[in-house]
């Protein structure tokens, strides 16, 4: 039987290695792999890769990412202190029962960082 294991997403890039910096400087992440036309960065198991040179503006991005962490309320004191809290995006208790605020990058990707309550299970929604 096949196991899923993970999904990376790969996201446009204006100039990738920029890009790939800012990750590391803001968010604390490896940068792995940083060339003018691809990008790897990764922090714990969260990985997230980079095309470009991307032509798409910051304003006319349409991009989003969900990172599931542990330790959300840390992560965000960071990301508040740097400035980098999307302004409609605080720190909040979701009705889905996630606890997540989000970020956008150089290039206006939404990265949004959850966490999960305590003893959460995913099931599987019956249509």
């Amino acid at each position: 039987m096949t196991e899923f294991l993970t999904a990376v997403p790969v996201v446009p890039a204006r100039d990738v290695e920029l890009t790939a910096g800012w990750y590391r400087d803001e968010l604390g992440f490896a940068v792995f792999h940083a060339e003018r036309d691809y990008g790897i960065v990764g922090r714990g198991d969260a990985w997230i890769h980079f095309f470009g040179p991307s032509g798409i503006a910051p304003e006319a991005s349409a991009t989003s990412v969900r990172v599931g962490v542990e330790g959300i309320d840390e992560l965000y004191a960071e990301c508040r202190s740097s400035g980098i809290v999307h302004a409609n995006a605080a720190l909040a208790d979701e009705p889905w029962g996630f606890r997540e605020f989000s970020v956008s990058d150089l290039d206006g990707n939404l990265i949004t960082f959850f966490e999960a309550p305590a003893g959460y299970e995913p099931e599987p929604e019956r249509l």
